[in-house]
This record gives C-alpha cells, sequence and structure tokens, in this order.
C-alpha cells in the first residue's frame, strides 16, 4: 500500500498515511491533534539511504563518453 505525505493546518506537522489509491478522496485527520483540516504534500521518495534524484541530479557536467 502506498504511503502519502499530510500536512496539519493547524500545527504544521508533516505526518505519513498508508492508503489505498480508491480512498485517496476520503478526509484525513490529523492523529496528534484530531485536526480535519489537512492537505497532501509531494515529496521525493526515499529508497535505500538514498533519493530517487540520486547524487547527480541537476549536474550540468557530463562524462565526456555522454557528450560525444
Amino acid at each position: 500500500m502506498p504511503t502519502y505525505d499530510y500536512k496539519c493546518k493547524k500545527c504544521g506537522n508533516v505526518f505519513e498515511v498508508f492508503r489505498r489509491f480508491s480512498e485517496l478522496a476520503k478526509q484525513v485527520n490529523y492523529p496528534n491533534c484530531g485536526s480535519e483540516k489537512t492537505e497532501r504534500v509531494f515529496s521525493i521518495p526515499y529508497i535505500e539511504g538514498k533519493t530517487v534524484a540520486g547524487s547527480g541530479y541537476g549536474k550540468l557536467n557530463f562524462p565526456q563518453s555522454i557528450q560525444n
């Protein structure tokens, strides 16, 4: 089941929720303060200790073998 990040608009804390894709339209309450005012936020997935973007993300200097 996918994990989604949500942010509580009342206290500003970000928390994770495991949800099925079919449940995304349902309201999510923040478990610590009970607030119904939450919003889904997007973040870069974290896999095996590295971000999906990797260490070379955004670099413009490519090795010679790739440039030619």
